[in-house]
């Protein structure tokens, strides 16, 4: 390339491909979610934007930049509806993207043991992404390996590895809870099966608990209520306030009082020790709360655990972030990896995790990484985060919004009850541009 940087020549591979290949791409994104397909289509926005350069073009058809996402999920699952799709199954077939489903993105290449998938997503040809400089591959399985050049990757529902080396990386894998509200959703037949799996379980019982009151925990408990008036809904906290992010006590507050004005039963101080085998619960103090069907919303785990043993030992905090620097390149205070970049819910940085965040960190690096590749030079670095304002948006009891946004607190914001009507599905797919 430009500059003196070079790139591997990519594996050339066939437009689709139904088992584990090994192969070896220029760029590699693990995790298709908010921040890894914003990186993926900021990619290709930067690399079509340069090649209108007679001399970048040029340089870009004879390499052939190779772009690699893998995701286990065939399409975009917008997390921020789940707690509602769990419940209502029209609104669960809107918050479920398949990637044939895109207008702007599309993929040269597949790899996938599903024949639908193959079918569908899989174009045999250069796509409307690029001019000939660059394609972009998807392979539908998980990553189970990673290290500074090399990733093992499983297609799903499959125990057969194969590797994929490359020059840059960019980890966006995320962050899993339990299900429903992570929910495998491979392909949208999958996702529409689990989502009238959790609503058949939540109309066979009666009393449904959930313990934890993260913003998680909040919608699920909200939008059960919401949906289901009759049955009896708990939500279990161990904390005087909720939810535990920095923000107002006019913002916990006026949380607390929608949920309990929709008839929520909020347990505050209340921290769970086990669940009993007929559902119900008991706590630290020995308290029996009768419970039928139970979520537990009170953690959540890092996808950080395919990083290689000397990765996770340099660069991974007791808090299961990954240090990263002012361009979300890995570094610690002795090294950086120049070529590793790390983005979304697994970055330490101190903000609110969101998805607004995630897209966001998927735009920066993608700009930063062609500006590396093309031209050897860092050219967009994190905003100072002492100057930007907290906030938060969350769907609390009969479906009210409650947001708050550099200290100013409101109850149903025009803006925010306009933009949840589809869960912000429909904003995301406009900012990241799908």
């Amino acid at each position: 390339m430009t500059h003196g940087i070079s790139l591997s020549v990519p594996t050339v591979l066939k437009p689709t491909t139904d088992n584990a290949t090994s192969f070896t791409t220029n760029i590699l994104v693990v995790g298709g979610a908010y921040a890894g397909l914003s990186a993926v289509r900021s990619l290709a926005y930067h690399f079509n934007r340069r090649i209108k350069d007679p001399f970048i073009k040029l340089k870009l058809i004879n390499s052939r930049v190779s772009i690699t996402m893998v995701e286990p999920k065939s399409g975009l699952l917008n997390i921020l509806g789940i707690p509602r799709a769990i419940v209502d199954e029209d609104f669960a077939k809107t918050q479920y993207i398949s990637f044939e489903e895109f207008y702007d993105l599309k993929f040269d290449k597949v790899v996938s043991n599903q024949p639908d998938v193959l079918q569908n997503i899989a174009t045999d040809q250069n796509t409307g992404n690029n001019e000939g400089g660059f394609e972009i591959n998807f392979v539908h399985g998980r990553v189970t390996h990673l290290d500074e050049n090399r990733a093992e990757y499983q297609l799903i529902e499959s125990d057969e590895t194969a590797t994929i080396n490359f020059d840059y990386v960019i980890l966006a894998s995320g962050r899993d809870r339990s299900w429903p509200t992570t929910p495998n959703a491979y392909t949208t037949k999958s996702y529409l099966e689990e989502m009238a799996r959790s609503k058949h379980e939540i109309e066979s019982h009666d009393i449904i608990s959930i313990i934890g009151a993260g913003a998680v925990g909040i919608e699920i408990a909200g939008d059960i209520k919401h949906h289901c008036p009759n049955k009896t809904v708990n939500l279990m906290h161990p904390h005087e306030t909720f939810p535990p992010e920095p923000l107002s006590t006019e913002f916990q507050s006026l949380t607390y009082k929608s949920l309990v004005n929709s008839g929520v039963n909020v347990y505050l101080n209340t921290r769970v020790s086990k669940e009993l085998e007929n559902g119900d619960l008991e706590t630290t103090t020995g308290e029996i709360i009768k419970s039928d069907l139970n979520y537990w919303c009170h953690a959540h785990q890092n996808n950080i655990s395919i990083l290689s043993d000397n990765l996770r030992k340099d660069f991974v905090t007791s808090r299961n972030n990954i240090l990263v620097n002012e361009y979300l390149q890995v570094l610690n205070k002795d090294k950086k990896l120049d070529a590793f970049f790390c983005i979304g819910d697994i970055v330490e940085l101190p903000i609110i995790k969101s998805a607004g965040w995630a897209m966001y960190m998927g735009r920066l690096v993608a700009n930063n990484l062609v500006s590396m590749i093309l031209d050897n030079i860092l050219i967009e670095p994190f905003p100072d985060l002492t100057q930007m304002p907290r906030g938060m948006v969350i769907v609390a009891g009969n479906g009210e919004i409650v947001s708050e946004l550099s200290g100013d607190v409101e109850l149903n914001h025009k803006g925010y009850v306009e933009e949840y009507k589809d869960y912000c599905i429909g904003k995301i797919r406009s900012t990241i541009g799908v």
